[in-house]
């Protein structure tokens, strides 16, 4: 028996280690033994082969991989093994344990290691437009170009990094220059010009490749191009912007004149006529209307170019009841100017009283009031008047009796003055309402019938007092809608200017006034509801007491 194997030379890929032992007596049975090449080095993705060698002969082999990247077929059991490298990002090493089993049962083991060299292929760029679909691009059209078609060479590479650069042509605001796609929009360009980009691109294993992608970016028929904005539905007192700056020019610069073209019923004030954002205050309008501005947009080379925006004017939801009154606004302790961020949503910041300057009255009155007075036929009378039968709210439409002055001491009074007085008895198609009582005649008024409030109406329309014989008592929210809680005399709470021969005070320092509201609060309904001139304060009062009346009709 050979003290040694021998080793076998093998040709062009195939290679056989050598290796062994010896002993100094031959012994009684053999020992198995294998050797195979210590090493081999190859390029992934090639293919080498490995021989073993192994003694006694006719025994078993089995390849198994031991470490590194994972082989296809393994393990194996044969002397010979073909393995291809595996495609790997960067070098590596494998080894292999064969493993020997000899007829007599004696086992032996070698390994090797196999050396991939990583081959990296570089990442092909490839530059495609994508938008828009109806080519070629043009102003203002969304230019797309995609680097999605790009490719890895390497089966299992893969693209890391994308870097865009433009390199010429006109000056674009292009998106995120790091990602697959980029963007712009297609400028406004007097003549055609051509951008060049470059693409950069990185794989997975620091292989670096580029390219380069042309474009012709179209010249426009209109060099500038006039934006009004967009069309507009505001409300009256609102302050309306008007914004042109969204115009362009191929020049980058130019101005703007803002003229009203369609005035309708109103002609309105625009703030700035030359400055591309200006604004103008919403007038008062009684229904919807629309009116147009026009913009001419000019450039520093006298090209020109207009735009139109409609804005339709609607009328604020002020109510068919008068505000307050109430125009000044409060903090805990002081006066403090309206529209306090502190202290919001004061009655003086809201209602017709907050746009009291803005408001084209039909007569005259303190805020938002608006009062015409009348003669005793309802003619209209001039706002300085001061001899006048009735006031006609133009808010509500309600025409209001205004009391004559005092003629003498109750009861040898007029039906009309002011400081008579009734108790709470009024009735629908004869039959007295729930709760009326009628007050003794020529007690606290002229009358000879009663001083309930039904002998005044009744006297009112037999008159036909200022025109109308549909005279009645006010509602509570009627009556309240005269009283103007901004009045600072302290007198009382009802312009004298049109509400003249109000009584100043009686009832325990209070005006009461009745209204027609019953009060349902368990009482019977013997009580109806009374505001007071002075305070503003309303109280449930009972029917069989007297109170002021103010007689109110619809026109």
């Amino acid at each position: 028996m050979l003290n040694r194997l021998s080793c076998i030379a093998l040709f062009s890929s195939v290679l056989i280690g050598c290796g062994g032992g010896s002993s100094s007596s031959e012994p009684t049975e053999v020992n198995a033994s294998i050797n195979v090449s210590n090493s081999v080095t190859v390029v992934e993705k090639a293919s080498v082969t490995i021989t073993a060698s192994a003694s006694p002969a006719d025994g078993t082999f089995n390849w198994q991989v031991i470490s590194g990247p994972a082989l296809e077929g393994f393990p194996q059991q044969t002397n010979e093994v073909t393995i291809t490298a595996p495609d790997v990002k960067t070098d590596s090493v494998i080894t292999l344990q064969v493993d020997y089993r000899a007829p007599n049962d004696k086992t032996a083991s070698d390994t090797v290691v196999i050396n991939v060299t990583s081959e990296n292929q570089l990442p092909v760029a490839v530059v495609t437009q994508t938008e828009p679909a109806a080519l070629p691009a043009k102003y203002p059209d969304t230019v797309k170009l995609s680097a999605k078609d790009s490719t890895d060479p390497d089966s299992n590479g893969a693209i890391v990094s994308y870097q865009w650069q433009q390199l010429s042509g006109p000056t674009l605001t292009l998106s995120d220059l790091t990602q697959s796609e980029i963007s712009f929009t297609h400028p406004l360009l007097l003549q055609s010009q051509t951008a060049r980009f470059s693409l950069t691109l990185v794989d997975d294993e620091g292989g670096e490749a580029g390219t380069e992608f042309s474009m012709t970016l179209e010249s426009t028929d209109t060099p500038v191009i006039a934006e009004a904005g967009d069309e507009q539905s505001v409300v009256e007192f609102d302050t309306v912007t008007l914004d042109a700056s969204k115009s362009v020019s191929v020049s980058g610069n130019y101005t703007c004149t803002w003229n009203q073209e369609d005035s309708g019923s109103v002609t309105l004030s625009i703030s700035d006529p030359t400055s591309c954002k200006t604004t103008f205050l919403a007038p008062d309008v009684d229904s919807s209307i629309e009116t147009k501005f026009k913009v001419t947009v000019k450039d520093p080379l006298n090209l020109v170019n207009d735009d139109e925006v409609t804005i339709t004017i609607n009328p604020k939801a002020l109510g068919l009841l008068n505000d307050s009154g109430m125009e000044s606004c409060f903090s805990n302790t002081a006066l403090i100017s309206c529209n306090d961020d502190t202290f919001i949503a004061q009655d003086g910041d809201m209602g017709r009283d907050s746009v009291a300057s803005y408001l084209d009255k039909t007569g005259t009155g303190r805020v938002a009031f608006d009062f015409t007075k009348l003669n005793e036929f309802a003619d209209e009378l001039p706002d300085t008047e001061t001899t006048f039968s009735c006031v006609r709210d133009n808010v509500s439409g309600l025409i209001w009796e205004v009391k004559e002055a005092n003629t003498g001491t109750l009861p040898n009074t007029s039906v009309r003055e002011g400081k008579n007085h009734y108790t709470w008895y009024l009735t629908t198609d004869g039959t007295a309402q729930d709760g009326s009582i009628t007050g003794s005649a020529n007690t606290t008024c002229p009358s000879n019938l009663h001083c309930g409030i039904q002998s005044l109406i009744d006297d009112v329309n037999a008159s036909n007092f200022c025109g109308g014989s549909n005279w009645r008592l006010p509602t509570y929210m009627e009556l309240l809608s005269i009283i103007d809680f901004g009045r600072s005399d302290g007198l009382q709470l009802l312009d004298p200017v049109f509400f003249p021969n109000t009584p100043s005070e009686s009832f325990l320092n209070h005006v009461y006034y009745w209204t027609t509201q019953t009060s349902v609060d368990g009482r019977s309904l013997t009580q109806a509801f009374i505001l007071d001139m002075l305070t503003g304060n309303d109280l449930a009062y009972p029917k069989n007491n007297t109170a002021y009346v103010r007689l109110v009709r619809t026109p």
